[in-house]
């Protein structure tokens, strides 16, 4: 790895920053949990709060991207390359069937009963998402520290 220290540090930044975004998604998670709309009533019904939380999705879905941009200039000509880039495949596809469930429960006529569902299934898969980026990042912070 001929990567320079500012390099190393960028990523080390970059890391940071997407852990402070893991956390405000798993907080934004908090009104999905809601069971029912009598619950809060003066809130915005589940189905809103899931086409909110939408958008946060979204949001990291951009901010992981250019953390793989920034781990195949880092990890190029690595050994671990391909490993990474399959972790980065993979961390992409739970964040991007995550944002399909969001879709799917704003965009379509379903019953509370279908959202409370759907907002499981949500909260489900974010959580998978950020166990699956805490361990891919330690990898590879791991991995610069061995350089």
């Amino acid at each position: 790895m001929t990567t320079s220290d500012n390099e190393i540090s960028n990523l080390i930044h970059q890391h940071q920053a997407v852990k402070t975004h893991m956390k405000f998604l798993i907080n934004a998670l908090s009104p999905l949990y809601t069971q029912s709309d009598q619950e809060m009533p003066y809130s915005t019904p589940l189905k809103g709060r899931i086409a909110l939380y939408r958008w946060s999705l979204y949001d990291f879905k951009e901010a992981i991207q250019r953390q793989i941009e920034l781990d195949e200039r880092i990890f190029l000509g690595e050994r671990s390359m391909e490993e990474i880039l399959r972790e980065n495949q993979g961390i992409l596809e739970q964040i991007n069937n995550a944002i399909v469930l969001a879709e799917n429960a704003v965009d379509n006529k379903t019953s509370q009963e279908e959202l409370k569902t759907y907002s499981l299934n949500i909260i489900e898969a974010v959580n998978r998402i950020c166990e699956t980026m805490e361990l891919h990042m330690t990898k590879e912070d791991e991995l610069v520290r061995q350089h």
